[in-house]
């Protein structure tokens, strides 16, 4: 049956026919595979409710709340040997394989072992999704509206930490395992019905499969728009692929050096924004602050701010380009994550501050809203862009190991910083980095905003 049997494609329909793509539809398939990061979310939030409840070392607890972030180290080449072999649902699929085993495995035991074992795989599961869902998101999504459609990622993360921050507490270890399994399983029946990507059916010479699912995504009218649509994804396939002889050949390309190299630098720069360190002992660190309400709220609160991210959708396509959002959110993160290391200062100094301890929430708080304007939702999605086709699987490999390390890195380092100089000094190395980095983007990320890939590629060969 041909895709497009009920599309018109004479002049007269064309004439009456406002024929655009259908955003619903394209919507309804990003929001669908972005599900997954439900999982995701959930395995990164699950150690900061969950340890309380454990009878564990010092030792013990940084390895459960750490060994995630090792484990995300190889997800992203589980990734990358699988997007061109098997497809993006295929890989997708085998991604959520890995949430499943991770959960399963906490069903079954509370044996620390098994849960390191569990944490190390559902990390797997967080490199993979971090760095393969926006390729396959970047995909499926309309050129105009990339941007915002990238960004409901970092929501979807948001809402699965704000759930187990917000039931973790309260409904038992075994009880926040069979709700991660189940997140997974309903992710699972809902992106069966998502097509598989064009770009991955045109890179295996399948143009009527790729034409009859760009239909299925864009829900076109004539045959002319359809076709215009197809060709643009064709091109940009072919001068990505099609001309170059082999692997390393198309990795010595200038598009695919300087791609791979400023995915980098904004994983990097997304990871000393301090969000993995801060999530993972959040509830320790104001513990330390000398509040004068219950410290097991904040994490609540600190999710809370970060559904900040949906804000961002709206501002960065109608106000902001993503180059600028990206700067002005890390420089307001740092900012922020400065003047939280000044409190540490003032309280480990005597200053009393225990009336208006408020405003160190107050100050993590605006932090979360910066990050959820640029450095937390839109650095994969500008990774997913930025690559060229040629190198996607192996690229978003290379960044995402690089940032999990990064991410290991720095959850070890904020802790043994923390015990050993002070929570200021922690904040200020966090905010001179992500200042840094801020800085230098002005020069090394390009603006990506309303270009379609094929145009982004262009800009990167020049």
């Amino acid at each position: 049956m041909s895709p497009t049997k009920n599309l018109g494609s004479s002049a007269s329909v064309k004439g009456l026919v406002n024929d655009e793509p259908s955003y619903l539809t394209a919507y309804l398939a990003v929001i669908a595979t972005s599900l997954l990061h439900l999982s995701n979310g959930a395995v990164m939030a699950w150690a900061s409710p969950i340890m309380p409840q454990l009878n564990l070392t010092t030792g013990e607890k940084t390895l459960v709340g750490s060994l995630f972030s090792l484990g995300a180290a190889p997800g992203p080449f589980v990734v990358s040997f699988f997007l061109d072999l098997i497809g993006r649902k295929g890989t997708v699929y085998i991604l959520s394989s890995t949430f499943v085993i991770s959960w399963v495995l906490l069903l079954l035991s509370q044996n620390v072992i098994v849960i390191y074992t569990a944490r190390i795989i559902g990390g797997i599961g967080v490199g993979g999704c971090c760095s393969g869902l926006p390729v396959v998101i970047s995909e499926l999504a309309i050129n105009d509206v990339r941007g915002r459609m990238g960004s409901l990622s970092f929501f979807f993360i948001t809402i699965g930490s704000l759930i187990v921050f917000g039931i973790g507490p309260y409904v038992g270890y075994y009880i926040m395992s069979v709700y991660g399994l189940g997140i997974v399983l309903i992710f699972l029946v809902v992106f069966f019905f998502v097509p598989e990507s064009p770009y991955y059916y045109l890179k295996k010479g399948r143009r009527i499969d790729a034409k009859k699912n760009l239909q299925r995504l864009r829900q076109y009218a004539t045959e002319e728009a359809l076709e215009e649509e197809l060709n643009e994804i064709e091109k940009a396939v072919t001068q990505e692929d099609g001309n170059v002889a082999g692997f390393w050949e198309s990795m010595t390309t200038k598009a695919a050096k300087k791609g791979i190299g400023i995915g980098i630098f904004l994983v990097l720069m997304q990871q000393f924004a301090g969000g993995n360190p801060i999530n993972t002992y959040c509830q320790d660190i104001f513990e330390h602050a000398k509040l004068n309400f219950p410290a097991t709220i904040v994490p609540l609160i600190m999710t809370l701010s970060s559904l900040f991210s949906l804000v961002s959708v709206v501002v960065v396509n109608r106000c902001l380009t993503m180059k600028l959002a990206m700067l002005i959110s890390g420089l307001g993160v740092g900012i922020c994550l400065a003047l939280f290391g000044l409190y540490f200062v003032l309280i480990n100094n005597g200053v009393n501050l225990y009336d208006v301890s408020f405003i160190s929430v107050v100050i993590l708080f605006v932090s979360n809203l910066f990050g959820g304007l640029g450095v937390g939702p839109l650095a994969w999605p500008l990774v997913a862009e930025i690559l060229p086709t040629s190198v996607k699987g192996i690229g978003t490999g290379i960044c995402g190991f690089i940032s999990s390390l990064a991410g290991f890195a720095l959850i070890a380092l904020f802790s043994i910083v923390s015990d050993t100089f002070g929570y200021s000094v922690s904040f200020f190395g966090i905010a001179a980095l992500i200042s840094i980095w801020s800085i230098l983007s002005i020069f090394i990320v390009p603006d990506t905003s309303g270009k379609s890939l094929q145009e982004i590629q262009e800009l990167l060969s020049k």
